[in-house]
């Protein structure tokens, strides 16, 4: 057949630039800062195994089976019991477990999209967002942020010229920036969505990674869980290869949700679920994740520290205090796009800002990744990339 009949909706979905630039850095010679990968030395291989191996041994024929769309109620009764005690009450019939939370993303966008709705985002905000609404045909509101979150005053006037059908934040420790929303913009944002009626999309993967400052409330506990879709994942806890996540919201939309995951891939691994809820049950998550945050804290102060001294002094950044990106802004005469093949031609990558962009423009931008880096490539990574900067000034 010479032409396929692709839908309408393929013209707007994209490769993910990052996976692309993966492809670059698996060459041996290539300090990668641009994935957003967890340290696979700190995966809790042992540990997983001993839970798999129980949830075969204890549940057996049952972890091979197709089970319920909604996931596996006793993982999602150790759900509640454990975000409780972490500040987001929650009922099993409030969660659905899904495949990553980048399913998630879809999901949200297949019962909520129609072409050409609007979505009110982040300027910047997380790729894998847009690439999952664009499948839906949705266009962007952007709204700027500075190093306190989402500037509420643009916010609402925005809000009131486009009418958006949600809105999507990130706002612990986003991807790409690192910004952690302030409380009181959190409130302040809130409030607005409730004056408008705008339902809110809270996407948490990296609530439990904070090495430094204060704790800050999720838009879902703020909210009471009224009007708040929150999204969250194993992948940065755990690990993502396992690829689960989970979705909190109020019951009618679960039902949405389920409908929609149902025609997707029925429901989530039956083995992996029963595997996290062990792993949970017996303690493993609450030893592991200060094991993660202590090593993440080290690579995040090596790296900020390498910037300080080989980086021009023209470029800007906002330290993170958690998660996983350092975001930085060159000078104006500087495009991080055009850097990049300077850049892994010095043997170092990074991710140019302007892909998190939703409506273009930030090409002067670019993020770093420290997790997936030892203290030794940091300093080399962040001293090749300090000299390809010095040299195009």
């Amino acid at each position: 057949m010479n032409k396929w009949p692709f839908a309408k909706r393929l013209e707007r979905m994209q490769r993910s630039t990052i996976r692309e630039i993966l492809k670059i850095t698996k060459r041996p010679d290539i300090i990668s800062f641009a994935g957003g990968l967890p340290a696979p030395e700190l995966f809790p291989v042992e540990a997983f195994r001993r839970s798999l191996d129980e949830a075969l041994r204890t549940d057996g024929a049952a972890s091979l089976q197709y089970d319920l769309t909604e996931g596996y109620r006793p993982l999602k009764e150790f759900l509640c019991e454990w975000l409780g005690r972490h500040g987001l009450p929650c009922q099993p019939d409030e969660i659905l477990l899904t495949n990553g939370s980048q399913q998630g993303l879809d999901l949200v966008g297949k019962v909520f999209l129609n072409p050409k709705d609007r979505v009110l985002v982040e300027n910047p905000t997380y790729l894998g967002a847009i690439q999952a609404f664009n499948a839906y045909e949705a266009i962007y509101t952007t709204v700027p942020m500075d190093a306190s979150g989402l500037l509420i005053e643009e916010a609402e006037q925005r809000i009131k010229k486009d009418r958006p059908k949600f809105a999507y934040l990130v706002p612990t420790f986003q991807n790409p920036s690192g910004i952690t929303m302030a409380l009181e913009r959190r409130k302040a944002f809130l409030k607005l969505a409730e004056k408008h009626k705008l339902p809110v999309i809270e996407d948490d993967p990296y609530r439990y990674l904070r090495f430094s400052g204060k704790h800050r409330p999720s838009l879902y506990s703020l909210a009471k869980g009224r009007g708040v879709i929150y999204l969250s994942t194993f992948s940065k806890i755990l690990s993502p290869g396992i690829r689960l996540g989970f979705v909190i919201a109020e019951p009618r939309v679960i039902q949405a949700l389920v409908l929609a995951k149902q025609a997707a891939d029925l429901q989530p691994n039956s083995l992996v679920q029963r595997a996290v809820y062990y792993y949970g049950k017996n303690g493993h998550l609450d030893r592991h994740i200060p094991i993660i945050t202590r090593s993440y804290r080290k690579r995040a102060g090596l790296m900020l520290a390498a910037m300080s001294r080989y980086f021009p002094s023209s470029i800007r950044w906002v330290p993170p205090e958690g998660g996983m990106f350092v975001w930085c802004w060159l000078p104006n005469e500087l495009s991080a796009t055009k850097l990049f093949t300077k850049a892994v031609e010095a043997g170092v990558a990074y991710v140019a800002g302007s892909v998190f962009h939703a409506n273009g423009g930030g090409d002067e931008t670019l993020r770093l990744n420290f997790t997936n880096s030892t203290p030794e490539q940091i300093e080399d990574g962040i001293k090749r990339l300090g000299q390809v900067f010095s040299e195009a000034l």
